[in-house]
């Protein structure tokens, strides 16, 4: 026996409570609240056949389930190995195709795409022992996804179109984020698989969300740049005080480096507060080359 949780909600929720009252003989009332806040636990003590059934169809209306017990330990995740620290970059590179299997070519050119290398549909033992072995290793940093509940974001190379795919994008309701400049955000694992195979020469980077590493870039501050602020902004990023004397949108200065989607956000929000104004960019993902600050 199993338990399905909710990881998290969405605006399609009420739209699923009639499946859930159906599968588990509740209320409309009760399904109408257990789907309303996550995260949290839809049932306790279901086989695990049923479990995955309701998954699937909880999915289908864009939530974000996962079912915890017994089985759980057998569902295959998708690593991401990523550098977080440059340094001693080719011996790390050699050391992760060594533990991998791949090629060391294969492996330095990924590791510096948008959410670094990623091994599809691992094994949880062999995702365990890359955790320990490479984990060793402090400038690198291992995530681990359950590709079944997984949360993805569809980006597009600066300046590339595509009228056919942004329509596609429409009909399934797939909204663009401003803030991390994702084409299409939110997406589940079926519908990224259809849009690749759809539009497989549209230049998309799929990334799953927990995957995604952010630069922050600082493009403007309200007011004057206060001694304080001066004292904390080169604390933070290793120049000089005076670098901080004149911020504009066209000589933006990075501030954060590798933070996950949520920190980046969040900080983002924390340095609005005092009057920062901030930029998101992915890292790895190639920017406009004319500004060598980004």
């Amino acid at each position: 026996m199993v338990r399905l949780v909710l990881v998290s909600t969405g605006p399609a929720a009420p739209l699923a409570a009639e499946t859930l009252c159906q599968h588990l003989s509740i209320t409309k009332e009760t399904a109408l609240e257990r789907l309303g806040a996550a995260p949290s636990v839809l049932v306790e003590g279901i086989d695990d056949e049923t479990a995955r059934k309701i998954a699937t169809l909880l999915r289908s209306f864009g939530l974000r389930v996962r079912i915890d017990g017994p089985s759980e330990g057998a569902n295959p995740c998708d690593l991401s190995i990523q550098i977080a620290v440059p340094v001693r970059v080719q011996r790390t590179i050699r050391q992760i195709a060594a533990e991998t299997g791949l090629d060391v070519g294969h492996v330095a050119e990924s590791v510096q795409r948008p959410g670094g290398l990623v091994l599809p549909a691992l094994p949880p033992d062999e995702v365990l022992r890359l955790q320990q072995v490479l984990g060793r290793n402090s400038s690198l940093v291992l995530s681990a996804s359950d590709p079944a509940s997984a949360v993805y974001d569809i980006f597009l190379p600066d300046g590339m179109t595509d009228p056919a795919l942004a329509e596609r994008f429409r009909l399934l309701g797939a909204e663009a984020d401003p803030i991390t400049g994702a084409v299409a955000a939110g997406l589940d694992r079926a519908i990224c698989a259809h849009l690749v195979a759809r539009f497989p020469d549209a230049g998309m980077t799929v990334i799953d969300r927990a995957f995604q590493r952010y630069d922050l870039y600082l493009t403007r501050v309200t007011g004057w740049v206060t001694r304080d602020l001066a004292d904390f902004l080169a604390a933070r990023t290793g120049l000089p005080r005076s670098r901080f004397e004149v911020v504009a949108e066209n000589m933006p200065l990075r501030i954060e480096l590798g933070l996950t989607h949520a920190a980046a956000r969040q900080f983002r929000a924390d340095y609005a507060s005092i009057g920062m104004h901030t930029l998101m960019l992915l890292s790895g993902l190639s920017r406009n080359s004319d500004n060598p600050n980004l």
